[in-house]
């Protein structure tokens, strides 16, 4: 089993496990969310972020492609927006595709590396990828496989992450190919630049996503407790291993990015 295999396993499990259902309200999430003063539940949290790479569409129109789309948090939010026949998504896990079809029937699932589109030049008006993109083998050939399936002046947006360099040695959860592993935010520009995109907007937004993240995992169990949904030495115990997640990725992220690009409307 290849590190790849391993690390679609580990999220097979975890993405539909007790705890991370529970956690995220059984709302098919799985990703750090985006936080403001108003923000009361992760499951908020991680609809927030949807709709944060979303409004970086200027024009809602047409087909979207949800790339990494887990087990359908992502996709279903986007029927807020697009119709649910515009909407397609893809994972390369087919326990992951097969639990997304359970919460937006109506969309297109199909179990396919981003890496490989297995889809016609110029047929998407926008393509989204929630919290993936460092995954993938590589994220350049992704950004490269993105451009091409994108229509001239359609829309990239994704949500990123730059890691501190001693995570390499780190397997799955944080599996990051090296070749993924940029210095810092002009880096990443550069990349999306060297694509062929245009118009691009990189935000660093890692106090907000990360400290509220963090924050609130950490305070979880408490509050699981006092609301009777959790046992005292439960809730002990799950609040070791919350804070121990929580400074595990409080530290590995450098940079956690909010980005858009356009495909040039006249390629040259």
């Amino acid at each position: 089993m290849n590190a790849r295999e391993r690390m679609t396993r580990i999220y097979d499990r975890t993405m539909i496990g007790r705890n991370q259902k529970e956690y995220y309200g059984d709302s098919g999430f799985y990703n750090f969310g985006y936080w403001d003063t108003t923000t009361s539940s992760q499951r908020e949290a991680s609809e927030a972020l949807v709709d944060q790479l979303v409004d970086r569409i200027p024009q809602k129109t047409g087909r979207i492609l949800d790339v990494a789309c887990g087990v359908g948090g992502s996709t279903r939010h986007l029927q807020r927006n697009y119709p649910s026949d515009m909407i397609t998504a893809i994972n390369i896990s087919e326990r992951q595709i097969s639990e997304a079809r359970k919460r937006a029937p109506d969309c297109h699932f199909h179990c396919m590396d981003a890496t490989r589109l297995d889809f016609p030049d110029a047929h998407f008006d926008a393509v989204i990828c929630v919290e993936a993109a460092f995954h993938f083998e590589t994220r350049d050939a992704f950004l490269r496989e993105a451009f091409r399936v994108l229509k001239p002046g359609g829309s990239l947006v994704l949500s990123d992450m730059i890691f501190r360099r001693f995570i390499e040695p780190i397997g799955p959860p944080l599996q990051v190919p090296r070749e993924n592993l940029v210095r810092d935010i002009a880096t990443y520009r550069k990349r999306l630049a060297e694509a062929g995109f245009e118009k691009i907007d990189v935000q660093d937004v890692t106090p907000g996503v990360m400290g509220g993240f963090c924050r609130h995992l950490a305070r979880w169990p408490a509050a699981e407790r006092r609301n009777g949904r959790m046992k005292l030495s439960e809730s002990l115990a799950a609040s070791l291993v919350c804070r121990l997640v929580a400074s595990s990725f409080g530290s590995a992220i450098k940079f956690y990015l909010l980005g858009s690009a356009q495909k040039p409307v006249t390629l040259h």
